[in-house]
């Protein structure tokens, strides 16, 4: 009795909320979670991002998801370090924040899990979302749009560094997306004791 309490708690927490990203943006499915991960594209504008429609809430809530770089792990690849920068913005193009994953990658590396790729195209089969990092966002009460869009990858390896800050270009992915709601029975902020 008390799991299925517990289940219906945790289903009650974690809120639906609507991805409207382009269909070409889906890099894949996790093969163990079937979380799907999504491609995250140098843009300015927030409907050319993985752009997410989130509930309406009273009390606002949590948004989390996990960064991870976007890098083609070819047999020539050699060790690098690599920092990928993404922004989230509003459906109104206001910057909600931006965020940094930098990691030294080396030949090898594998990513968290095995990803069923959308895409058959050869260029695309060495690519693969390596590194986590887990970002929270705070979310206000009220409908709104936010869309995750990226910045600049840089990439380096002894002396040479490669900047990429093509309009377009592909340069993380991001998996995992999740939103919960502020409630009495899920205080992520609390409730202040009235007068």
């Amino acid at each position: 009795m008390v799991s299925v309490f517990l289940a219906l708690l945790m289903a009650l927490q974690s809120m639906p909320f609507d991805v409207r990203a382009k269909e070409n943006l889906i890099f894949g499915k996790g093969e163990k979670s079937g979380t799907t991960y999504y491609d995250v594209v140098i843009t300015q504008l927030p409907a050319a991002g993985v752009l997410i429609r989130l509930p309406y809430t009273r009390k606002g809530g949590k948004f989390t998801f996990d960064l991870h770089h976007r890098i083609a792990m070819t047999p020539e690849f050699t060790a690098a370090e690599v920092t990928t920068v993404i922004q989230v913005v509003t459906g109104a193009q206001t910057s909600i924040g931006t965020y940094t994953i930098s990691d030294k990658v080396n030949p090898g590396d594998k990513p968290a899990e095995n990803v069923l790729k959308t895409s058959s195209a050869a260029i695309d089969q060495a690519v693969a979302p390596i590194s986590t990092k887990t970002i929270v966002l705070d979310i206000r009460p009220g409908p709104q749009s936010i869309s995750i869009v990226g910045q600049t990858q840089i990439i380096t390896r002894g002396a040479t560094t490669t900047r990429i800050d093509t309009p377009g270009a592909r340069i993380a992915t991001v998996s995992n997306l999740k939103f919960e709601e502020v409630t009495e029975i899920n205080p992520l902020k609390k409730t202040p004791p009235k007068p």
